[in-house]
């Protein structure tokens, strides 16, 4: 966020309104390097939750992608670091000029259906809220769901390569997130 203001500063000065970003922003400096360090010590526990989860919701998807679970809870371990790291920064558009369509483009080479990836961060958004404190929570869902939002827009693959598609358990034994 400040790096993005600052290089586009058309004076020597901020104005009024720049200035008042960048005041709002540092306001929430500490509460974001403390919601930065609590995803970081549950990331490892959300990302197993959600694959747990997955296992159970396409039982077949191994058959398609023999070490598709493992990359995948390699993945999730990236974009949480990545969204993380986002919401510290307090902007998402360096991370979508860098990442997040080159990671989309990726998807759609697989074979991954559009349900099956909406599931996959549906969960890790529910996952994310049972394992984090409600103001880290607050904090990093606006960033989240823009990762959820952005990366699930693939179009509906020729060849199916998920399985079949069951109920899928919820977080913690318990709703927590409506999509």
């Amino acid at each position: 966020m400040l790096a993005r203001l600052v290089l586009s500063y058309k004076t020597p000065y901020p104005t009024a309104s720049e200035r008042a970003e960048i005041e709002n922003y540092l306001a929430t400096v500490k509460a974001r390097r403390t919601a930065l360090d609590e995803v970081r010590r549950v990331a490892v526990r959300v990302i197993d939750n959600v694959i747990a989860r997955m296992r159970v919701a396409y039982p077949q998807f191994a058959k398609f992608h023999a070490y598709g679970y493992e990359k995948t809870h390699r993945d999730l371990g990236l974009i949480t670091s990545l969204t993380a790291n986002a919401m510290f920064l307090g902007e998402y558009e360096t991370l979508d000029e860098m990442f997040t369509e080159w990671f989309r483009t990726i998807m759609k080479s697989v074979h991954i259906s559009p349900q099956c990836l909406k599931d996959v961060y549906t969960a890790w958004i529910e996952e994310l809220q049972a394992n984090l404190s409600e103001d880290s929570f607050a904090l990093l869902r606006p960033f989240a769901e823009h990762m959820r939002d952005y990366l699930i827009q693939v179009p509906v693959p020729a060849k199916d390569e998920t399985g079949e598609r069951r109920p899928m358990p919820p977080a913690n034994g318990v709703p927590t997130w409506k999509s």
